[in-house]
């Protein structure tokens, strides 16, 4: 292939040494005869016909870009704080006045406006059908709100405090097609109410331990119980502001390490390695001071996207993804970003009334899968921030980074929660209703054959299923020494029977 020439939104990184996140597509320009696309790292490199080439103008390279690459706000953020302000602005509105109509026109007229904050010198526009600002068959949109001044249909997920992107990809949209919560509903309508309600406890229970284990913690029965309360009153909170949200911090964390407001002081995640401890950082989140902004945006877009009845599960992976990167407490970030997967999902009538799936149980074990979906962000979001630790183990920032975290596209992260959930409802979910109404019937035979207390019977029970089936030598002699021979075989194959098929799904 002959030498390629970057375009679009490349050129403009390139030309102004933008320091930025990349886009989903990067495109460049040779003398080949057609289009040549190369999928690498998650991202697409395109090449097109050298006819595609915008020329020197850097607002038909814009131009371009919205039309062939989409929407990047944050190369678009980036670049409108490194142009010279005048200069540029004047070039805008000469390219805005040739084509006062041309629908990426006004989209870029209207971004210029909305990341800057300032206004062009321009008259609004009186004439022409509004266009929307987002393609809605190329990504997931809120509700539109008109801006007459430009005659755009702003039908962001955000707004310019924080703003999720999210693309309608071949995955997503099957992921969509396959219905999943009328899936659920159908499974919870097969089967009775006394199976539900033994469920839901161990749900709670499985949801609480698994997200604790996430963060290689074993909580207290008192924090755990705690976490549970949480859980189950969180589709009864009408909405979430900064108050709520450090409440629930409070109810997670040791009492010690509660706080009262978000963090004050730079935090990040890393881990002491060597003789001196010295710090391994994997990942640095946003600057304290601008916190308060991003979690402000963050509590609207969630807003907007509950309003526009957004996919459940896309808007979930948006703001819970969205809040642990921007990890605005000391402590508790991880567990947050899980309860509200399972505030969204439950408020948007997703999960059935009154239940949970216990999807941190697949996070869990799909532990390599989870951190490779917090690596898409964290690993490029790396190589770009400028930061040092001190031997006191402070680490400061150098630079401007908030943008890193403002706009972020959280496809892979729809995705990958998609593919989680459908893991959820087809076997933790399942199984455990499965499990309960085999139990049901295993109890009904263990005790025509001996009568034993609840306590005693459910003893023997995990014993055994910890053991393949049968009870050890040592667990008899300390537990059951009363049972004949006779009656721990009887008691062993009903459980061999009715219990064993899925007893990989139980907690040992």
């Amino acid at each position: 292939m002959s030498r390629s020439i970057p375009i679009g939104y490349a050129k403009a990184i390139a030309d102004y040494d933008l320091t930025v996140l990349p886009p989903h597509q990067l495109s460049s320009c040779a003398a080949i005869a057609g289009k040549h696309v190369q999928s690498k790292g998650g991202r697409e490199f395109v090449t097109y016909p050298n006819a595609y080439n915008p020329g020197p103008s850097l607002c038909g390279h814009l131009e371009f870009a919205l039309k062939h690459e989409g929407v990047s706000l944050e190369v678009l953020a980036a670049l409108f704080r490194a142009v010279e302000q005048g200069p540029f602005e004047e070039e805008l509105c000469r390219y805005i006045r040739a084509r006062p109509t041309g629908q990426n026109t006004r989209r870029l007229w209207f971004l210029y406006e909305f990341l800057t904050g300032r206004q062009l010198a321009l008259e609004d526009v009186t004439q022409g059908n509004y266009v929307e600002l987002l393609d809605s068959k190329r990504y997931y949109t809120a509700e539109p709100v008109n801006s007459r001044r430009h005659r755009v249909r702003d039908n962001l997920l955000g707004n310019v405090n924080f703003c999720p992107m999210v693309r309608r990809t071949p995955a997503l949209l099957e992921f969509e097609e396959r219905q999943l919560a009328r899936e659920a509903a159908r499974i919870v309508a097969s089967y009775d109410e006394d199976a539900l309600r033994r469920a839901v406890d161990y749900l709670y229970t499985k949801e609480t331990r698994s997200s604790f284990s996430i963060e290689r913690e074993k909580p207290s029965q008192k924090r755990a119980a705690r976490f549970v309360s949480l859980l189950r009153e969180l589709p009864d909170r009408s909405s979430l502001n900064r108050a709520a949200l450090v409440q629930m911090q409070n109810v997670i964390v040791e009492k010690r390490f509660g706080e009262r407001r978000y963090r004050e002081e730079q935090n990040y995640v890393g881990e002491s390695v060597g003789v001196g401890l010295r710090q391994r950082v994997h990942f640095v989140p946003p600057r304290p001071k601008v916190v308060p902004r991003l979690m402000r945006g963050l509590l609207s877009s969630l807003e907007r996207m509950m309003a526009s009845q957004v996919d459940p599960v896309v808007h979930a992976a948006a703001i819970s993804f969205g809040f642990v990167f921007i990890h605005p407490f000391e402590d508790g970030n991880g567990r947050l970003h899980r309860l509200l997967i399972h505030y969204i999902l439950s408020k948007e009538g997703f999960t059935p009334k009154g239940l949970i799936f216990p999807i941190s149980a697949v996070m869990l074990q799909k532990r390599e899968q989870y951190d490779a979906c917090l690596e898409s962000f964290s690993k490029p979001l790396m190589t770009l921030v400028d930061y040092t630790v001190d031997e006191d183990g402070h680490l400061s920032v150098k630079g401007r980074t908030s943008g890193f975290y403002r706009y972020v596209d959280f496809t892979r992260m729809a995705e990958d929660l998609y593919r989680w959930t459908e893991e959820t409802i087809r076997t933790e979910f399942r199984d455990e209703l499965d499990f309960i109404v085999r139990y049901r019937k295993a109890r009904e035979k263990l005790d025509g054959l001996v009568e034993m207390p609840d306590k005693a019977r459910n003893r023997f029970v995990q014993f055994c299923l910890q053991n393949g089936g049968r009870l050890s030598a040592g667990k008899r002699a300390r537990f059951f020494s009363a049972l004949t021979d006779d009656e721990v075989r009887a008691l062993e194959k009903v459980v061999q029977e009715h219990l064993m098929p899925r007893a990989s799904s139980r907690p040992s």
